[in-house]
């Protein structure tokens, strides 16, 4: 017994204070400064200064309503009805925010009720439960990363509206988490925090930049989702076809019911700033030229990236937020001015 302790002793009792150090670390130092979906995920504790300094220049209300249940969908009587991942899930900082500064009245459906904005889209029109009584017209919002996976999978006879659990789609759109932080007293935490140091596992990437793009003290450093270079950075020849009959299908459902249709393709963060990547050896993400080639000028689709990217182009600062995955009040007014002159000109 007291050579089993002695080991014990050298071997695992160094790494379980190692271990309770690094979680006493992540929880006293590290959380409390962790700010944007990015430093929740890799741990960075990118302090409050630069949400300090964003939160000054936006909208302080949210002044879209949030519908959190299909049934309630038929209830509403907006000018504006948006279905999207979480790129339409910011709330005060969001593009509906300021659709409604222009005197529209707009509701954003709750993420929690659907896996797939373009599916559940399809099956509130195809059920009834949305037409032109409810709302005049309907922009259904996809970041590109995942835009090709939702048309293949897309299908005229899912219903995923009458099929899908509620928390059963939460769990699955969970990967990237704005609002709730990790368990800080894990020790998986210091497990994952320890192999992120490494290099290994780690889902955020970086990259340096030619100039500096953003408002904080980094203001070079590209920090960006792996998603957006480890999943589709091209539109499949093979796929062009599918893609063309899933819009079809819903530009065709959507007229039946009276109603205005806008794709919206949100734009990924490495590709808005893929050109000003330093010694870029990263893959070339051409998902938003690919799609332009396939659908050309259509007012019914709209391609965010070529709206944002004269933007960067011009040195503006702060198009996405530095701390996070997702574009910032700068880019969902820009998305909001776009959508509303079409809107005003009738879309056709």
């Amino acid at each position: 017994m007291k050579k089993f302790l002695i080991k014990i002793s050298y071997t695992v009792l160094p790494l379980w204070f190692l271990l309770v150090g690094i979680v006493l670390y992540i929880s006293l130092y590290v959380s409390p400064r962790i700010t944007g979906d990015i430093g929740n995920l890799s741990f960075i504790p990118f302090g409050h200064e630069y949400v300090d300094f964003l939160s000054k220049k936006t909208l302080k209300d949210t002044l879209f309503q949030t519908v959190d249940s299909t049934k309630a969908l038929q209830s509403i009587r907006v000018d504006v009805l948006t279905i999207g991942d979480s790129f339409s899930q910011q709330k005060n900082i969001g593009y509906q925010n300021y659709l409604c500064t222009k005197g529209l009245s707009v509701a954003n459906c709750a993420r929690n009720l659907y896996f797939s904005p373009i599916q559940y889209a399809y099956d509130l029109l195809v059920s009834d439960i949305i037409d032109s009584t409810n709302t005049q017209v309907l922009v259904v919002e996809n970041v590109e990363r995942d835009f090709q996976n939702a048309a293949n999978n897309f299908n005229i006879s899912k219903k995923e509206l009458l099929q899908e659990n509620p928390s059963k789609i939460k769990k699955k759109t969970s990967k990237i988490n704005m609002d709730k932080p990790k368990n800080e007293w894990s020790l998986l935490r210091a497990r994952d925090f320890l192999f992120y140091r490494m290099g290994k596992n780690n889902p955020i990437y970086t990259a340096q930049l030619d100039k500096e793009y953003f408002t904080s003290n980094e203001p070079t450093k590209l920090y960006f989702y792996h998603d957006d270079i480890d999943s589709d950075v091209k539109i499949d020849k093979t796929n062009e076809s599918k893609i063309r009959q899933t819009f079809e299908a819903l530009t065709t459902k959507a007229n039946e019911k009276g109603i205005e249709l806008i794709l919206m393709i949100a734009v990924d963060k490495y590709d808005l700033y893929q050109n000003h990547i330093m010694n870029n050896t990263m893959p070339k993400k051409t998902i938003n030229e690919d799609l332009h080639k396939i659908f050309g000028e259509n007012p019914n689709i709209l391609l965010t990236k070529f709206y944002l990217l004269p933007l960067i182009e011009n040195g503006e600062k702060d198009v996405f937020m530095y701390n996070d995955t997702h574009w910032s009040y700068k880019a969902s007014k820009m998305v909001a001015n776009e959508l509303y002159q079409r809107i005003a000109d009738g879309i056709h």
